[in-house]
């Protein structure tokens, strides 16, 4: 894998998209519920958090530039430990994976295919990142490249779009809630946006053909997309207002039922799901490519491919029970999403980074 190579650009182009990634369709209503009309503070609070996240997640890669993050666990805690903890590291992708085609499934059959099996979307959506993963990482990054203009040029007509539903009274008071409600908030921002990024330093910057400017690009995605995300979760208050937007599952696609322009155009809903397909099938695609090229390396493997149908089944089958109804998914959410995502996201790349530059630094003094 240290031979594929790709832009600083399409790093960034996949930063900025793996961030936005399912957060689009069920930020507002998350946040909403956490800080109200305020919920766009909390989540310019989170983004402020996430930088300080990639920047600890950048400091960790160029620590070993020239090695994934399984590499990196066995540089830094050791054969045995470092190889446990990879193994951890590949199941939470086979989970990470699994969640996200169960939100695929489960909102194409709410919204658009209410009478077609959810087996069925799945296995159907999961076709395309299985395709992305035989063609390679190195055509992937092109293909979101060359879907990134048309991303952006989407975006800007759903806000264009809709802002003219929009009325001000809807956020107001400004700063209405307390300090907790305001932190919660962005915790749970972090949590959805930020706290999963470890994933890609399976490729960055090992994979980077220039490793100097990784840092400011992977930051540079980063902050775009929690900009994105902050315009959508205002948006949603602005013209819904905080209460309604608690209401929906997911209030961003509601937003593009509220176009109208001239009673010609109407209920352009299908703008923000196309603008989640873009987003989720990069998040899905990443966290498939780790997960498929983690257990390769696991079982020194030559090459990851053999893995690939395998592996998908095993995703698409462990997405039609990793939440065997909705209360279980409300009760993880809740309870379990949030210390887990702060031990994968916060207290192992921690950990890591402080473990490896003692390690480097003693090294440079015996040397």
């Amino acid at each position: 894998m240290t031979t594929v190579k790709i832009t600083v650009r399409q790093m960034m182009i996949i930063t900025m998209l793996f961030t936005i990634g399912t957060t689009i369709l069920v930020a507002p209503s998350t946040m909403a519920s956490a800080s109200g009309q305020d919920a766009w503070i909390s989540a310019s609070l989170g983004t402020g958090a996430g930088l300080g996240l990639g920047w600890l997640y950048a400091s960790l890669g160029l620590l070993y530039p020239a090695n994934n993050l399984l590499e990196i666990n066995e540089l830094v805690l050791g054969k045995w430990l470092g190889r446990f903890v990879s193994i951890l590291f590949v199941f939470t992708m086979f989970l990470f994976s699994s969640q996200v085609l169960y939100y695929i499934g489960n909102f194409l059959a709410t919204h658009f295919f209410p009478e077609t099996p959810i087996q069925f979307l799945i296995l159907l959506f999961l076709i395309i990142p299985i395709v992305a993963m035989r063609v390679g990482i190195e055509p992937f990054a092109r293909a979101v490249e060359l879907f990134f203009p048309w991303f952006l040029l989407l975006f800007f007509c759903l806000v264009m779009f809709v802002l003219p539903k929009a009325e001000f009274v809807n956020i107001q008071p400004v700063l209405e809630a307390n300090g907790k409600e305001l932190f919660k908030g962005a915790l749970w921002f972090v949590s959805i946006t930020y706290l999963t990024a470890p994933t890609l330093l399976m490729f960055f910057p090992v994979c980077v053909n220039r490793p100097i400017p990784f840092k400011k690009g992977f930051l540079m995605g980063g902050l775009l997309g929690g900009l994105m995300l902050i315009l959508i979760i205002l948006l949603s208050i602005l013209v819904l207002s905080a209460k309604v937007t608690i209401l929906y599952n997911y209030p961003s696609f509601i937003l593009g039922r509220q176009i109208n322009i001239g009673n010609f155009l109407q209920r352009l809903e299908a703008i923000v799901a196309i603008l989640w397909f873009l987003t989720i099938f990069v998040k899905l695609t990443m966290y498939n490519f780790a997960a498929v090229f983690g257990l390769a390396q696991l079982c020194r493997l030559r090459t990851y491919r053999p893995l690939i149908m395998p592996s998908g089944i095993l995703i698409a089958t462990f997405s039609l029970i990793v939440y065997p109804n909705f209360a279980y998914q409300q009760t993880w959410d809740a309870g379990t999403w949030l210390p887990y995502s702060l031990l994968f996201g916060l207290l192992y790349p921690l950990c890591l980074l402080i473990i490896g530059s003692i390690r480097k630094k003693q090294g440079r003094t015996e040397s």
